[in-house]
């Protein structure tokens, strides 16, 4: 009797145990696409290096669009590794941030970030992954077009840091939605890079927090 009983309940421990693995929105083998939008409010911060030393130019908070893509893979049941890449579009003044004029004062300045990403998966149920990020990877600038026939070019290159915590809820067993706050730091500079006919000599740092939502894919597991 007393054999019989712990085979049964061996049994049941193995099944419960099984269906909870099932029933979890994240766990260890899960490979999750996210595509998302938003908006970045960012302090956008140009200086002029031409003398060696850092001299301000512009120093303002200014509102971006964002759009950027997640891929994360969980190599434990509550951790994950992934790349992100993300474009953020700011319309600026260029006289006042970059030293030259275009007829109407407004250009737009494409960042771009590709990083590595690593999260902790601090919640998950059936329905609900919410988890924390860490991230650092490649960062440029670019400002490019024409105006009145004359070209401008203008591309710095640098690094960039991201923190921030992300959820993914699933309406169904592989696509759901996702919804990220984060918080950045990127620093680029025209150093050793070539083509360059505007601000030839200028960095730029922008650091902001970042609201994006978007879906997500649920490929494994």
């Amino acid at each position: 009797m007393k054999k019989t009983f712990t085979f049964f309940f061996s049994v049941l421990c193995v099944f419960l145990t099984s269906n909870i693995s099932y029933a979890q929105s994240f766990r260890k083998g899960s490979l999750i696409i996210s595509i998302s939008e938003g908006h970045t409010l960012a302090n956008y911060k140009t200086n002029d290096m031409s003398s060696g030393k850092k001299q301000t130019v512009a120093n303002d908070v200014i509102i971006g669009v964002r759009d950027p893509l997640v891929i994360e893979y969980g190599i434990s049941n509550r951790w994950s590794i992934g790349l992100s890449s993300g474009n953020d579009i700011f319309t600026i003044n260029p006289s006042k941030y970059y030293g030259f004029n275009t007829s109407n004062n407004k250009v737009k300045s494409s960042t771009s970030e590709f990083s590595f990403e690593c999260s902790y998966h601090v919640l998950v149920n059936k329905k609900l992954d919410l988890s924390v990020f860490a991230s650092t990877g490649l960062f440029s600038i670019n400002i490019k077009g024409n105006d009145n026939d004359i070209f401008y070019n203008h591309t710095s290159t640098g690094t960039i840091v991201r923190y921030g915590t992300r959820a993914h809820y699933y309406f169904f067993k592989r696509l759901g939605a996702v919804g990220m706050i984060s918080n950045y730091l990127a620093n680029s500079s025209t150093k050793d890079v070539k083509d360059n006919n505007i601000a030839q000599n200028y960095s730029t740092s922008i650091n902001g927090i970042a609201i994006e939502a978007g879906l997500c894919f649920r490929l494994l597991r």
